[in-house]
């Protein structure tokens, strides 16, 4: 199959135009449905990217400890705030239904980010998906976990989903070997991204976004500073806001790969691949977006 490179080139020419007579509402709507007990940190991570990368609005809705981690660090963040995990295999119908109200308020929504492989994650996909909106979705780390076995709300979601797992979830998502998936990345990404008629965005150290439609891309270069937790929270949350601020999910995604990757090695240079953090990659993006703007 032919795979072509997406480039850091291509993404800036792919951003949407800000409107200067625009206000947040113009700039699209994020809910996050990410963060636990165990993984707060994710939650930060996501929203925050989201901001930097220009979202009008982000609503965080997860469990008050994460609220209160993520307030700490990012005040510009919306807050809705669900029920602890004690006590309930899956979330209460009353927390779902605000969930549900606050995506019809949004232009798309991020589900997944250090939320746990639970009864709770499965219930709130399950909600989203069967949904009667057409807002565009993005499944990350354990909203894709919960998906094993049995990935209908997915294929739910059909066209208006991107899904960003690493190897390690591809395989759990497909029942593929991880040594199969590596050896033919884009081939296996895009058979599933045709079956499930979602985007798949395949992490690796190259990674590969494939389409419903049978376009494979091949976005960014290797460097191991980003093989630490939290570089995929990043990422989902930059792609998410593409993806509410109305780009089409194929260019959301590799768009986000591209800036994601060129931030990445930007904080290698600056900070060295062994020192530097998921937050440094974060750290970047104003640089790359105002480079974007003067040109």
């Amino acid at each position: 199959m032919k795979i072509k490179d997406f480039t850091f080139a291509d993404a800036t020419r792919a951003l949407p135009v800000r409107d200067e007579c625009g206000n947040k509402g113009a700039f699209g709507t994020l809910l996050a449905v990410c963060g636990s007990a165990e993984f707060r940190g994710a939650a930060v991570l996501a929203v925050m990217a989201a901001l930097r990368c220009g979202t009008g609005i982000v609503r965080l809705a997860a469990p008050e400890r994460v609220i209160s981690a993520c307030a700490a660090q990012v005040c510009e963040c919306t807050f809705l705030p669900l029920p602890e995990a004690a006590g309930f295999s899956h979330l209460p119908a009353d927390a779902i239904d605000a969930i549900l109200a606050a995506a019809g308020r949004s232009s798309a929504v991020l589900a997944g980010c250090g939320l746990g492989n639970c009864a709770r994650t499965r219930s709130i996909i399950e909600a989203v998906a069967g949904a009667e909106t057409r807002l565009p979705v993005l499944l990350d780390a354990d909203a894709l976990n919960s998906l094993e076995g049995d990935i209908s709300p997915l294929v739910r979601l059909g066209e208006r989903a991107v899904i960003t797992p690493h190897v390690g979830e591809f395989s759990r998502l497909t029942g593929i070997p991880i040594s199969d998936i590596k050896e033919k990345p884009a081939k296996i990404a895009a058979e599933f991204a045709k079956s499930a008629g979602c985007v798949v965005v395949l992490k690796d150290f190259i990674t590969h976004v494939a389409s419903p439609g049978g376009e494979a891309l091949r976005c960014g270069s290797p460097n191991s500073g980003l093989a630490k937790g939290g570089s995929g929270d990043v990422l989902a949350g930059i792609i998410a806001s593409l993806l509410a601020q109305g780009l089409p999910p194929m260019l959301a995604a590799a768009a986000g790969c591209a800036i994601h990757s060129e931030a990445g090695a930007r904080a290698a240079k600056r900070l060295s691949k062994r020192a530097m953090l998921p937050s440094d990659i974060i750290s970047e993006l104003p640089g790359i977006f105002l480079e974007a703007e003067r040109q």
